[in-house]
């Protein structure tokens, strides 16, 4: 995946995945993108709310009430 030029890699988007737990928020993808190597903060942040789009688009995740925390199906 690409975020303003910046590849995303394999190793990143894999703790992205980690990040997932029952309940999450797209801060905590965010997070776990920086510390597997995402230095800007606003890239880490953009490819977390793409990662979840592309999983809510798969049906594998859904949004808990009215948010901010989402769920694994």
């Amino acid at each position: 995946m690409k975020v303003n030029g910046i590849e995303i890699t394999d190793e990143q988007i894999g703790a992205m995945v980690d990040a997932m737990s029952s309940k999450f928020r797209a801060s905590d993808i965010a997070t776990a993108a920086e510390r597997a190597g995402v230095v800007d903060q606003e890239v880490a942040m953009r490819a977390a709310d793409r990662f979840i789009q592309q999983q809510k688009k798969k049906g594998w995740i859904t949004l808990i009430g009215t948010g901010p925390y989402w769920t694994n199906q």
